[in-house]
């Protein structure tokens, strides 16, 4: 019995012990950093993608831009870029014209923008969001395109080769066709091959790095300054030659017509004989995927970057021939917005009443005397270019296209105006990244939950070079809001060596931390104070910091999301930077503590941060709250509207609590329905 009773008493005590081991364990436990106790909702408003972009341009470097909203508004019936619109991302694409890397985007997001302002490239491409990886393949979206109009573009409408110098009401212009064109204003002529009867142009290689020194030289602003002289304008044949015309790109509304006229160099026209010659059509659509595609059941743009023509040249009885004599200057034309969609007669070139009439590069002949042509000499791969302004805002590349003569030193331009060789990539300045940091500063206590004791915004903006290297950050934080009675201090800490940034610029921060060049002393990663508390840096206003680096990072390998980790840390006493004391940190969810954090908030009280067996935080799960709510929240927004005093957040946010319970699946956009504005 005896026996019985003792072996019962150890029994019992071996269970007491595992209860009462069992009471002083942490609520969440991780046995190691490869075991996640539990998959917790990072409250993140934003989420890195990957976004492999493949535009088909070998040997073109292209800036390109992600957008989240359409870039591109009409007005007036010119289509052009929305002001103070912001992208998401700006950077080059290898020298395959390819992309490879992470954008990021609000959850919210549902469709984002490619935008090119390249002219070989497609300007706007409108992408659908989901679950999976962004892709955008430019051999697919042209097939997209063309299984989105149901007609078939092989009908032609006959070529016109009259020679008639005798102007008619069906053609005041005495404007004639080199060939037919079929119902997109694809010309039959258009170098290439034939299978099946069918036409299969073959694009020419745009030489490497032209495209990038004429956006140096041809941006989107007034170019007037390039628009000179005729006789600079127009292409003076000195030798026998044959002359190739490639189609480079466009950006314009209209459906342009553009083509040529030639004359006797030493003997040029009078406006009156100018408007009786014959003049060639020799693109009749001038128009491609771009500005405003315009794609219906029975249209679809004709025209992609390197289509190419033969010019062709008629001597006073009418015989055709490739070669261009030496002597002989050759003029060009633009009908603006002549090809018709729709109408009566089918697609078609209007020559009886084209709604803008004529322009001529012969600018002394034009109604109003303003040229509609520049035309540039690009020295590395000797070329002349020819941009033309269909009307409005004298950009100049309402249509680009360039010329090849054989023998190459046939046409003379000694005083056109040339690009830049040497700045044919120039660093890029991203657009401001913008959103708004909001702290509770009672963890590990839940305490009010009105997310509005820490209140600021922050202006990131990146430099980069041609090979996506970082090269610079520049931050702009402005704290907007003290919302608690502690007096909170705010810094934060990059994800890289401290040895990749070579300079430190930093305006208008208050904070007593120490600091070498710019950065906390002792931390392993670069740290930055910037106050130590936040209701008199409200009143100091914006702090700027300005980082130099050295590129070792790229901004396809790492966004915002990813390098930065904000935090503030509290103290009832107020923050001292010079105490050694660790401090209290509050990071946003899953974002790791600095080393000089003070590890045994952890666990307690609301907190359900991953730990150890010690007792210690190991991740990934840090600052979540029991009921999985979080302690700070980075938004993608800066008109965040502030949670009333002691109103929790999900009572002033109503579809706060679905979006958390939801893990962010429902009501990404909460922020956007306080209630009351």
């Amino acid at each position: 019995m005896n026996n019985y009773k003792y072996v019962c008493t150890l029994l019992l005590g071996w269970i007491m012990c595992i209860v009462l081991f069992s009471a002083c364990k942490k609520d969440v436990y991780a046995p190691n950093k490869n075991e996640p106790a539990e998959d917790v909702f990072d409250f993140a408003t934003t989420v890195d993608k990957k976004l492999d972009i493949d535009y088909g341009m070998k040997g073109n470097k292209a800036v390109f831009e992600v957008f989240t909203e359409d870039p591109i508004v009409i007005e007036n019936g010119k289509a052009k870029k929305k002001e103070n619109v912001k992208s998401i991302l700006k950077a080059y694409t290898d020298n395959a014209c390819k992309y490879s890397g992470i954008v990021n985007l609000p959850t919210a997001c549902t469709k984002i923008y490619l935008y090119s302002e390249n002219y070989i490239l497609p300007t706007s491409v409108e992408i659908e969001v989901d679950n999976s990886d962004i892709k955008f393949n430019l051999e697919d979206y042209k097939d997209h395109l063309r299984s989105s109009t149901s007609q078939s573009t092989s009908q032609s409408i006959a070529a016109n080769k009259s020679l008639s110098r005798v102007n008619s009401a069906n053609n005041p212009y005495n404007i004639q066709f080199l060939g037919g064109y079929n119902t997109n204003g694809l010309p039959d002529y258009i170098l290439g091959e034939i299978h099946n009867g069918e036409l299969y142009p073959m694009p020419a290689v745009i030489p490497e790095g032209l495209v990038n020194r004429l956006n140096n030289i041809l941006v989107a602003q007034d170019n007037s300054h390039l628009a000179v002289s005729t006789k600079v304008i127009n292409t003076n044949i000195v030798k026998d030659a044959r002359i190739k015309l490639t189609f480079l790109g466009e950006a314009a509304a209209y459906r342009n017509v553009i083509g040529y006229y030639y004359y006797n160099t030493k003997n040029p026209p009078s406006g009156e004989e100018l408007e009786f010659q014959p003049k060639y059509v020799a693109f009749p659509n001038c128009s491609t995927w771009g500005w405003d595609a315009g794609i219906t059941d029975n249209y679809m743009p004709p025209l992609y970057p390197g289509y190419q023509i033969q010019l062709k040249y008629f001597d006073k009885n009418g015989k055709e021939s490739d070669i261009f004599p030496a002597g002989t200057t050759i003029g060009w034309f633009m009908l603006p917005d002549a090809f018709e969609v729709g109408s009566s007669g089918g697609n078609k070139v209007n020559l009886m009443s084209p709604r803008h009439g004529i322009r001529y590069s012969n600018n002394e002949f034009n109604y109003d005397g303003k040229s509609v042509c520049i035309s540039l000499y690009d020295e590395k791969s000797k070329t002349t270019v020819n941009g033309f302004e269909d009307g409005g805002d004298n950009d100049y590349r309402d249509v680009l296209f360039y010329l090849n003569s054989t023998p190459e030193e046939a046409i003379y331009d000694p005083n056109k105006p040339t690009t830049d060789p040497d700045e044919e990539y120039p660093p890029l300045e991203s657009d401001p990244l913008e959103g708004t940091l909001v702290f509770e500063d009672l963890w590990p206590s839940q305490g009010d939950y009105d997310m509005n004791d820490v209140v600021l915004t922050y202006h990131t903006v990146f430099t980069t070079d041609k090979d996506n290297k970082i090269t610079g950050i520049k931050d702009i934080f402005t704290p907007i809001h003290s919302g608690g009675v502690l007096k909170s201090a705010f810094g934060y800490q990059l994800d890289m060596d401290k040895n990749n940034i070579s300079n430190v610029k930093i305006d208008n921060a208050s904070s007593t931390a120490i600091q070498n060049s710019g950065m906390e002393v002792n931390q392993e990663l670069p740290t930055f104070m910037l106050f130590d508390d936040i209701q008199q840096a409200v009143k100091n206003g914006p702090i700027t910091v300005v980082l130099e680096l050295k590129g070792n990072k790229t901004i396809h390998e790492i966004s915002r999301k990813k390098l930065y980790n904000p935090f503030i840390c509290v103290n009832t006493k107020g923050f001292n930077a010079t105490s050694k004391e660790a401090r209290r940190e509050i990071h946003l969810t899953n974002y790791p503590p600095t080393p000089f954090a003070n590890l045994s908030f952890f666990g307690r009280n609301n907190d359900k941060s991953s730990l150890d067996k010690g007792g210690n935080p190991i991740g990934p799960n840090y600052y979540v709250a029991e009921d999985n709510y979080p302690f700070a929240i980075d938004l993608p927004i800066t008109d965040y509207q502030i949670p009333d005093e002691s109103v929790k957040i999900d009572k002033f946010y109503p579809e706060f609590s679905k979006w958390a319970k939801s893990k962010g699946v429902e009501n990404p956009n909460w922020y956007r329905f306080p209630t009351h504005k």
